[in-house]
């Protein structure tokens, strides 16, 4: 499962968000990323990159299911700074990884506006920093 810290004071539908994550350590899963059009622990939109797995991926958590979008393999490493970036109109998700696009995906069953926050899944230690977000 995921852990979850949601920025409450946002409120956006179009958005760009973005931060920088560090892993640290895990040996179950390493790194993190972004939650956006959050309802609430079990309906939002997420994407995180893993470099344990090496791979950035977007996915919608719907009635607690978790289900894959789009998935790609990269090159990112633990010990280093990577940034994720999403940006969402209206049913169009992108998302980025050190500024270049990888990710580009359509989904509509979060139409509405919600909270931004950060996540990252089972052990993982992850270092966050540079954390924005802004409507578009």
């Amino acid at each position: 499962m995921f852990n979850l810290c949601v920025c409450d004071e946002s409120n956006l539908k179009d958005l760009e968000v973005s931060v920088a994550v560090k892993a640290k350590g895990g040996k179950l899963d390493q790194g993190g990323g972004l939650v956006w059009r959050y309802k609430n622990e079990k309906n939002y939109y997420l994407a995180r990159v893993n470099p344990l797995e090496k791979n950035i991926r977007v996915y919608k958590v719907d009635q607690g299911n978790r289900m894959e979008l789009a998935s790609i393999n990269t090159d990112a490493s633990a010990g280093q700074w990577h940034t994720i970036r999403v940006t969402h109109k209206g049913d169009h998700i992108r998302c980025y990884l050190n500024g270049k696009l990888h990710l580009d995906v359509k989904d509509e069953t979060f139409n509405d506006f919600g909270p931004v926050g950060l996540c990252t899944k089972a052990d993982a230690v992850t270092s966050f920093d540079d954390f924005t977000y802004r409507e578009i």
